[in-house]
């Protein structure tokens, strides 16, 4: 395999030399320069990339650090939401030959040094992407106190702090619910799409209650029932819902996935939507389009993308700026479950 040494004896240089010209890192006669790159591709050179990294200081290496995958974080975001995110964040580095280095955190104990100052230390990475339902603000502060490039893809506790990039949680679900008690319903129940020590979830649901107190409508308790990421999670709130001496005439599913369940629960019973019960939803997939409900965008390639761009940014900025926190658009796309008219139609929100 050629080195550079071998470079540097057939251009008749020292290995400085070839290390300045390679990288551009010092000041290299033109003439040596063109000499060093006629024998570079002479012989067919390839640098090795940890050497390189040992010149540079830079491994071209971007981190998404993620849960534990045994966590029921993947079970929450869903195997193909999840590669929706990757899909976003890999288009951008890959343009820009960056490597994407997947890392997770350690589950069912607390190591002496956690995993991501571990690898900042270790020089293993340029910068991290953080994409947790919760995150630990000591890790991160701990990272920014080094100015190490952080970015939280996500919903985070740490806006006007930490660089992000999300949808406004709180506000798409005021804006569903906004658009339940703007077609006459008083009575909205609340299906969460996961646990509520998730910031999403909590956002979600404070984004419902915000909505309901601004139009002094009342909370109410047995309104609110927990899901996950299955449709069996929205067929069980149907049952438990429409089962109340006063039950909802109108739902906020906290996912697609759910609000199919709970369709397809009032077909099981002979009740249809929106005439027995409105419902709207989140996310936007392709189940939104297929039984016709009612969603409001949550775009994670988009979130993808603008995380790993904003990330590549801060890589490149010779000064530090304050910390950006991007807000992705989101539409309430408007179909037959909520009873409004004109199926299909985006709302800006």
């Amino acid at each position: 395999m050629v080195t550079i040494k071998d470079i540097a004896r057939e251009a008749g240089v020292s290995i400085s030399t070839v290390s300045f010209a390679f990288n551009g890192t010092g000041p290299v006669a033109p003439e040596t320069r063109e000499r060093i790159f006629e024998v570079i591709k002479r012989l067919n050179y390839q640098p090795n990339s940890a050497a390189k990294g040992l010149v540079t200081r830079k491994t071209n290496n971007i981190c998404l650090f993620t849960p534990h995958p045994g966590s029921d974080f993947f079970s929450f975001s869903g195997s193909q939401t999840f590669s929706i995110l990757l899909q976003g964040i890999g288009d951008v580095l890959d343009q820009r030959d960056y490597n994407l280095l997947i890392a997770w955190e350690n589950q069912g104990h607390k190591a002496k040094t956690p995993k991501l100052i571990k690898l900042m230390r270790e020089r293993a990475m340029d910068a991290v992407l953080i994409a947790l339902p919760s995150q630990d603000s000591s890790i991160i502060h701990e990272l920014s106190e080094h100015h190490f490039p952080v970015v939280i893809i996500g919903s985070n506790d740490q806006k006007g702090a930490i660089n992000s990039v999300d949808v406004d949680n709180y506000e798409i679900s005021y804006r569903n619910t906004m658009h339940l008690i703007e077609l006459g319903h008083k009575r909205i129940a609340f299906i969460s799409p996961g646990p509520l020590n998730y910031l999403v979830c909590e956002d979600r649901l404070e984004g419902f209650a915000d909505a309901l107190a601004d139009n002094g409508i009342k909370f109410r308790d047995d309104y609110m029932y927990i899901g996950d990421e299955k449709e069996a999670s929205g067929y069980q709130a149907a049952d438990c819902l429409l089962s109340l001496k006063e039950p909802p005439t109108a739902v906020v599913a906290g996912r697609d996935i759910q609000a199919a369940g709970v369709l397809e629960y009032m077909r099981a019973h002979g009740l249809s939507a929106p005439e027995d019960l409105a419902l709207v939803s989140f996310e936007n997939t392709h189940i939104a389009e297929k039984y016709g409900i009612t969603s409001i965008s949550t775009d994670l390639y988009e979130i993808g993308k603008e995380g790993a761009k904003l990330i590549l940014k801060m890589l490149n900025r010779k000064k530090e700026r304050p910390p950006q926190n991007l807000i992705i658009p989101s539409e309430l796309v408007v179909r037959r479950s909520c009873g409004a008219s004109g199926p299909g139609k985006p709302l800006q929100v």
